[in-house]
C-alpha cells in the first residue's frame, strides 16, 4: 500500500475522531456538572447579580450549590467548591451560556470552545489544506479540553486570528485580546512582542485589554485587585500541572512562592532564547512562543496542552511521532496524581519546543507551504 493511501486513511480516521469530539457533548454520557463548567457558570451569575463579590468564596459557594443542585464537586479543598478564579471578563463571556441553564449551557459552552479551537487552527494554517492540521484538533489534548469544559479554544482563536491579521498589526493585537482569557499562558508571547518592538501589535493588545476590563470595572473597579488576591489559590502542590514553575511547589512552604516566581521568569527567558534561533521564520517563532507559554506558565493543566498542538500545526512540519508524543503525554498527565503530571509534561513540552526551535531535527525539513517571513 502506498504512503499516500496510508496518509489518506489516517486523515479519514482523524476526521472521525474530530466528529466524535463534536458530538460527545450532545450525548447524556457527558456529565457537564463534573467538569469546570460550574465554576464558569458561578462567575457568570455573580458578575450579573453581585459583581462586587465576584471573588468572594462564600458567595461563590451559595451560587455554585444552586447550579449543581446541592452537589459538591471534588476539588483540592478550596472552600469546598470549584471556585471561579479566572479574570472577570471570562465570567461575562459565560453569561449567555449560563442563561441557557446549567446543563444545556454547559454543553453549548463546550461546543463553543471546540468551534473556536477549530477556527483558530484554520486561521493560523491557511492556505494549507485543513486535513493537514487535523492532528491538532483530533488529539488527546482536545479530549481533555472538552471533558473539562476549558476555554483554551478562545486563546487559540485569538492567536490564530492574530497570525491571519499580522499584516494589520493593530487588528492582530486586538485579536490577541482573546488570549487574555488565560493570561498566564501567554507570558513569553507578550515579552517576545516587547523585545521585537512590535508596538502597534502591543497597542492593539492593550486596547483589547481595556475593552475587556471596562465593563466589569463600571460595577466593581477593584475586581482586578480581588482577582490577583485569589490567583494564589490556583498554584498548589496538589494540582495536576504540566508547567515548569509548578516544580517550585515541591519545596518547603516558605520557599514555594519565590521558587515559582523564579522558575516562571527563567522559563520565559528560556523560551525567548529558543525563539530567537528562528527569527527568519515567523510561523516557527510564533509557535515557540505559544508552546513555550505552557511550559513557563505558573498554572497550566493537561488540557492546556492543546496550545502545544496548535503550535505544532502553526509550524506545519510536525511528524507523526511528535503528535504521538503529545497525545501520550496528555494521557499520562491527565490520569496520574500530582506531582507526576509536571514530571511528565515538562519534558514532553520541552522536547517539542526543541523540535519547534530547530535545536533537534529528526529529518531534513520539508519546504513550507506558505511564506515563513513575518507577514508585512
Amino acid at each position: 500500500m502506498t504512503a499516500g493511501r496510508w496518509r489518506w486513511r489516517g486523515q479519514v480516521a482523524l476526521a472521525g475522531v474530530a466528529l466524535a469530539f463534536v458530538l460527545f457533548p450532545l450525548t447524556p454520557a457527558d456529565d457537564v456538572i463534573s467538569s469546570d463548567w460550574p465554576a464558569y457558570a458561578t462567575g457568570a451569575k455573580l458578575v450579573v447579580s453581585n459583581p462586587s463579590h465576584l471573588y468572594d468564596l462564600d458567595e461563590q459557594e451559595k451560587v455554585q450549590l444552586e447550579i449543581t443542585g446541592g452537589r459538591r464537586l471534588v476539588t483540592l479543598g478550596i472552600h469546598g467548591i470549584l471556585p471561579f478564579l479566572a479574570p472577570a471578563w471570562v465570567a461575562l463571556v459565560a453569561v449567555p451560556f449560563s442563561l441557557a441553564g446549567a446543563d444545556l449551557g454547559g454543553r453549548l459552552w463546550i461546543e463553543f470552545g471546540l468551534a473556536c479551537l477549530g477556527l483558530g487552527i484554520w486561521l493560523a494554517t491557511r492556505p494549507r489544506p485543513w486535513l493537514e492540521s487535523l492532528p491538532a484538533f483530533a488529539g488527546v489534548p482536545t479530549a481533555l479540553l472538552l471533558l473539562n469544559a476549558q476555554l483554551d479554544g478562545l486563546v487559540v482563536v485569538g492567536a490564530g486570528a492574530a497570525i491571519a491579521l499580522w499584516r494589520r498589526p493593530y487588528l492582530a493585537g486586538l485579536a490577541l485580546g482573546l488570549t487574555l482569557m488565560k493570561p498566564q499562558l501567554v507570558l513569553p508571547l507578550g515579552l517576545g512582542l516587547l523585545v521585537a518592538r512590535q508596538w502597534r501589535v502591543i497597542a492593539g493588545w492593550a486596547a483589547a485589554g481595556v475593552l475587556l476590563w471596562a465593563p466589569v470595572a463600571i460595577f466593581n473597579w477593584r475586581w482586578v485587585l480581588d482577582w490577583l488576591a485569589q490567583t494564589g489559590n490556583t498554584v498548589t502542590s496538589g494540582s495536576r500541572e504540566v508547567d515548569l514553575p509548578h516544580l517550585g511547589t515541591l519545596l518547603p512552604a516558605s520557599m514555594q512562592t519565590d521558587a515559582v516566581a523564579a522558575l516562571t521568569v527563567l522559563s520565559v527567558f528560556g523560551v525567548l532564547a529558543l525563539a530567537r534561533r528562528r527569527t527568519d521564520n515567523f510561523q516557527r517563532v510564533f509557535a515557540v512562543l505559544v508552546a513555550g507559554g505552557v511550559l513557563a506558565a505558573p498554572h497550566a493543566l493537561p488540557a492546556d496542552l492543546v496550545l502545544v498542538g496548535f503550535a505544532l500545526a502553526v509550524w506545519g512540519q510536525a511528524e507523526w511521532h511528535d503528535w504521538l508524543l503529545l497525545s501520550i503525554g496528555a494521557v499520562l498527565t491527565a490520569v496520574t496524581p500530582a506531582p507526576v503530571p509536571a514530571l511528565i509534561g515538562v519534558p514532553v513540552v520541552l522536547w517539542l519546543l526543541l523540535r519547534l526551535s530547530g535545536v533537534i531535527e529528526t529529518r531534513r525539513p520539508r519546504q513550507p507551504s506558505r511564506q515563513t517571513a513575518a507577514p508585512g
